[in-house]
């Protein structure tokens, strides 16, 4: 963008958006390694372990909506919602550090307990500094540019996610304190720079407020906000069964665990390869199109994955290629999508909403992480898998099901509903 369109220059945008890289660090290793290394590595089960983080998915539901409405009521001297990043950033530090770095000896309440306050802490950080990112830019574009800028960061922390395992070379304990290590240096750096160089905004003096279900409400009656998060929550819910499952799926279809590591690097760079490129291609030819693109060359590649059998590294590689290219657009687009529909909704009732409607998204987000945990892997169990990779075809069956099968299938359905129900035009009822 221009200078005289844009809120942030380079340098504030790179303060801005650093934070991420050492949060999605911790996160996707949450996502893709933290719950094999528990149910197999630390020997508690998949079925302990699917129940503890959908628990823990189901209370940050609530958790959430909360925050959210709360961190619109809540100003600082240092800015709005900044209280609520100093007050939970230690707790982030601590219950990070204790999930990746756990004792040798430890039970599903250890479990139970730690990813808890992980998710609490994380909640009460990312939803007050990400909704910075929906309202500190009254520009349609700059909001997919701080959109795709946060997603590069969050990008470049799953790559030291994914590439320490791989230059460590050691079992997944060792990496995972070696993450935990990294996060804790990082984590104040990242936080000091956003601090001193973000720029401050002064949101619209609101001196009244609804009450926290009558800010849920005018978020929820919202028609564009509504249909968004329908797809968003179904190709959520899609990525993270294929995400979830990859470990598995390299290790007992590619019977390939050396490679583990690899292919989320392959993933991973593409993704970050592709966040210019959606980025250019929304401004010529819409956001929604541009994410309905992104869905259907997914589901193409989905399909790919049923061809691949013991050995076949290259096919592999490709197909998390292609997984990354299009996640990364899975990201970007509805986050900017939602900054319009929170632009024009503080506009028509005057109330700061951003931190109601970002909290509301994470919760649908949330809750699409119960696929993998909470159905997924129990399903796995019961269907007999084994670890030792001693697994009939009728298992292997499950395994491509819910690594491909459903994935593909939902994301489908989400390009016909975007063709039919969402609008290019972001239209929002007057709120109450």
């Amino acid at each position: 963008m221009k200078s005289p369109n844009r809120i942030m220059n380079g340098w504030q945008l790179v303060c801005f958006s650093c934070v991420s890289a050492p949060l999605a660090m911790v996160g996707f290793a949450v996502v893709s390694f933290v719950p094999t290394f528990y149910a197999i590595d630390m020997g508690l089960g998949l079925a302990v372990v699917g129940a503890v983080f959908m628990f823990g998915r189901f209370f940050d539901v609530f958790t959430d909506p909360l925050i959210g409405a709360l961190s619109d009521r809540t100003g600082g001297r240092r800015g709005p919602r900044v209280p609520w990043m100093l007050l939970s950033f230690p707790g982030v530090l601590l219950f990070a550090w204790l999930l990746l770095s756990p004792p040798d000896d430890i039970g599903p309440v250890y479990l139970f307990c730690v990813v808890s306050g992980y998710l609490l802490c994380v909640t009460a950080f990312d939803v007050p500094y990400s909704s910075i990112g929906l309202e500190i830019s009254p520009h349609v574009h700059e909001r997919s540019v701080l959109a795709g800028a946060k997603a590069v960061f969050q990008i470049l922390g799953a790559l030291i996610a994914s590439v320490v395992p791989v230059v460590i070379g050691a079992q997944m304990g060792v990496s995972l304190g070696t993450l935990a290590l990294i996060f804790v240096a990082a984590m104040p750096v990242a936080m000091a720079a956003f601090l001193m160089w973000t720029p401050k905004y002064t949101p619209k003096v609101v001196h009244t407020h609804p009450s926290l279900w009558g800010a849920w409400h005018n978020c929820l009656r919202q028609n564009a906000f509504r249909r968004l998060m329908i797809a968003f929550f179904a190709v959520q819910a899609a990525n993270a069964m294929t995400v979830g499952l990859l470990v598995l799926f390299v290790t007992h279809v590619l019977q390939a665990q050396a490679l583990v590591g690899q292919m989320f690097l392959m993933l991973l760079l593409a993704t970050a390869f592709f966040v210019p490129v959606w980025i250019f291609l929304s401004k010529k030819i819409g956001k929604r199109r541009t994410w309905m693109s992104a869905i259907l060359i997914c589901s193409v590649v989905l399909v790919t994955s049923y061809s691949v059998g013991p050995g076949d590294a290259l096919i592999m590689q490709a197909i998390c290629m292609g997984l990354g290219a299009c996640m990364t657009c899975d990201a970007v687009m509805p986050t900017s999508m939602l900054a319009d529909i929170v632009a024009r909704d503080e506009t028509d009732s005057g109330h700061p909403r951003a931190a109601s409607y970002l909290a509301l998204k994470n919760a649908a987000s949330k809750m699409a992480f119960v696929a993998p945990m909470g159905v997924a892997f129990p399903l796995l169990g019961l269907a007999g898998f084994d670890k030792t990779g001693a697994n009939d075809p009728e298992t292997f069956g499950v395994l491509f099901f819910f690594f491909a099968g459903l994935p593909c299938l939902l994301r489908v359905a989400v390009a016909a509903y975007l063709w039919r129900k969402l609008e290019d035009q972001i239209v929002v009822a007057p709120a109450t």
